[in-house]
């Protein structure tokens, strides 16, 4: 059996129109943790066949980079010998921006975070030096841990541990740079070398049936809120995959032979567009197969596939330009790499994918055409292996590339030697999120921004005609329409996705389509200094008082129908996952209590759970223990738990509900004081998890 590994690489665009300063760093972190690392991982296993995306406006940003044409914020705040309040709270909102687990691993940085709640309180309380040394620990712990460990430099920096100077955090950022100019080479090299075979990415990363017409999402979704008039520019589709074809020419000196259309978006309309492009095949998700074949693909107790002989080939489509090979993947091998295998030993989760894997061989490995499909994110999940994933990789890859009866391949190479045997009719409309487009349009926020932009697209419509622009003008107007036109907005418009930098991420989009406006010598609209995030949220509730009764019942209705409710349900990054075991916190107050309520998904017997408290007067936790029915209230000072007093609590099977009592947090109510607040639950295991994922929450009083 043959076996397609795509690594998916994309960033948005962080730039602001006629910036050359990108508002968020995170193509240069990636880049010196995880771009670079992928490649020189696969170069270690010479007999290992991968495919890479690298979506062409995150080339674009990495060539600016090493041109010197890009700096972002954090590389400017490295140049500063003090810095501002402001400069200070970019610093305490960015720098812990990482999985906790790297933070630990270095003490130094770990007893900044320890302090973090005490800057929150007062900004002032860290020193410039602090400040200065948590930027260059958020640099270091985001480069990769072989270089940290092998580069003199950057092993001094961490060997030096702190009071770091203005020339290390200068000459950190200049180090990254240079990191960062082996990328494109090196991945060039192995194109060339026949080790990865690299794809391409629709320019700016639309959903492109969308951008065909914006009532295709109608289809997997009857009913869904789309714009009135929809949207429609299918030679924007065209377009975005036109220019990408010319940038990977330029990049990695031939044309792309696959697509992997952003997010795995695909529907009938895109189909012709893709073959006139000269793409030989794409590549979507298995809910698109199933959905084409009007099939669900069940699986058994152990997650294979009962229809393998339909997923575990190519497909033939075809289209008036000519046919097209189209691989779909299988979602559940895909997500185990991406969400389930941080959890195991690298030598246990490469030996259960291996293990999947040759099940699948085994039982669907006489189809001549035979393809396993495997497709996910090449760049967020590796912040949560143990050494940046260098174990499990290394473990996956030596096997794969020994194996008798599994052969990694590039897709292209398989396709030549096995054209697809079997055409698919027809062809269903969705994406590699639930089989459908929801993640992108629908919520009242999608609503709002795809009708921005349509009436943007008009406004060009007719600039086209009546304007005879110029040809520098012209695709500078593109530029910025079709940078609009990119996913990763709508993303964070979703009500399923969040980021601390939803607010950025709504001004990023907003600014294209007023830069467009103005390159067309048009007045941008008044709306459009108005923020889309949010709009369609209800205020909070006024604060007040009030004392429930805790009976830990299954129904929150009974006794906290008044409390405020978080749902941890929210994507904070840009790969989704299913739903979090921590289903909803609730918490009011009355004078002399705190009370918080946790509703779980899983029986409250698995955890020991601990609720952390921040204030005025230090660090307290609630701990209650795995099979426990009482908790306890510490106070941690330097690292030691010091015991205060049992906890009223009640428990259910999925439930917990304490009272806390304020003065023991040190609280008072007239002082009109602040509490953050995060939760923790661990397994036997040591698995954990943590809400929210990062930072801590603001508790509102009432008084």
């Amino acid at each position: 059996m043959n076996l397609a590994i795509i690594w998916h690489m994309h960033q948005p665009l962080y730039r602001q129109p006629g910036s050359d300063v990108a508002i968020l760093p995170w193509v240069r972190l990636h880049a010196v943790k995880d771009y670079l690392h992928m490649a020189q991982v696969l170069a270690r296993h010479p007999a290992m066949r991968v495919t890479f995306t690298l979506t062409p406006s995150l080339v674009e940003q990495l060539e600016d980079y090493v041109a010197g044409r890009l700096t972002d914020r954090l590389m400017q705040l490295a140049t500063r010998a003090y810095f501002r309040p402001d400069e200070k709270q970019y610093l305490l909102d960015m720098c812990f921006s990482i999985n906790p687990a790297i933070i630990a691993r270095y003490p130094p940085y770990q007893a900044i975070l320890d302090r973090r709640h005490l800057a929150r309180l007062n900004p002032d309380y860290f020193s410039t030096q602090t400040y200065r040394d948590l930027l260059v620990w958020f640099n270091l712990a985001w480069t990769d841990p072989n270089l940290l460990e092998k580069d003199p430099f950057l092993a001094g920096l961490v060997q030096k541990g702190k009071q770091f100077s203005v020339a290390d955090a200068q000459k950190l950022m200049e180090k990254h740079r240079a990191i960062m100019a082996q990328v494109l080479p090196t991945y060039r090299e192995l194109d060339q070398q026949g080790q990865l075979e690299l794809i391409t990415v629709p320019f700016y990363h639309p959903i492109l049936p969308l951008l065909v017409d914006s009532r295709i999402a109608q289809r997997p979704s009857p009913g869904l809120p789309i714009p009135d008039p929809p949207f429609q520019a299918p030679e924007d589709a065209r377009e975005q995959l036109e220019w990408a074809v010319r940038k990977h020419r330029r990049v990695v000196g031939h044309a792309p032979k696959g697509l992997w259309p952003s997010e795995g978006a695909v529907a009938p309309e895109i189909l012709p567009m893709v073959a006139q492009a000269g793409f030989q095949w794409l590549a979507t998700d298995e809910a698109i197969l199933g959905e084409s074949l009007n099939l669900y693909f069940d699986r058994d107790e152990s997650g294979l596939v009962r229809r393998g002989d339909l997923l575990y080939r190519p497909w033939r489509v075809t289209t008036p330009q000519g046919d097209l090979a189209i691989l779909f993947r299988d979602h559940d091998l895909s997500d185990r790499i991406g969400f389930v295998y941080q959890h195991l030993p690298a030598v246990q989760a490469a030996e259960d994918m291996v293990v999947r894997l040759e099940r699948i061989a085994h039982t669907f490995g006489d189809q001549e055409d035979g393809l396993i499909t495997i497709v996910l994110d090449g760049e967020n999940a590796w912040e949560y292996y143990e050494h940046n994933g260098d174990p499990f990789l290394d473990e996956l890859y030596a096997r794969l590339s020994a194996h008798p009866d599994l052969q990694p391949v590039h897709p292209s190479h398989h396709l030549a030697q096995h054209p697809p045997q079997k055409t698919l009719e027809h062809l269903a409309s969705g994406s590699w999120i639930m089989g459908d487009f929801t993640t992108w349009i629908g919520d009242p926020e999608h609503v709002e921004a795809w009708s921005r932009l349509r009436d943007l697209r008009e406004a060009y419509r007719i600039w086209q005609k009546e304007a005879a622009p110029d040809s520098r003008t012209f695709h500078l107007v593109q530029h910025y329409l079709f940078a609009a036109e990119g996913s990763d907005w709508f993303w964070w418009y979703s009500h399923r996705n969040t980021s601390a930098q939803d607010a950025l991420f709504d001004q990023l989009f907003r600014d294209y389509l007023a830069a467009a406006y103005r390159a067309m010598q048009v007045l941008p609209p008044e709306e459009l200094t108005q923020p889309i995030t949010g709009m369609a949220q209800q205020p909070p509730p006024p604060r007040h008082l009030f004392t429930p009764r805790l009976t830990a019942s299954p129904d929150p209705s009974l006794h906290w129908a008044q409390a405020y409710r978080l749902r941890p349900e929210a994507s904070t990054g840009t790969m989704q996952q299913a739903g979090s075991v921590i289903q909803a916190v609730r918490y009011g107050n009355d004078q002399d209590h705190l009370y918080i309520r946790v509703e779980l998904a899983a029986p409250l017997a698995h955890f020991q759970m601990e609720l952390h408290f921040y204030t005025f007067q230090g660090h307290f936790l609630v701990r209650l223990g795995r099979a426990q029915s009482t908790a306890f209230l510490l106070r941690i000072e330097d690292g030691s738990e010091i015991h205060q007093s049992p906890v009223t609590s009640a428990l259910g099977e999925k439930v917990a509900e304490f009272a806390i009592p304020l003065t023991g947090i040190g609280v008072h109510l007239d002082r009109d004081e602040m509490v953050l607040f995060h939760l923790t639950l661990q397994t036997a295991g040591g698995e954990l998890t943590r809400f929210p994922l990062s930072d801590e929450l603001e508790v509102p009083l009432a008084s």
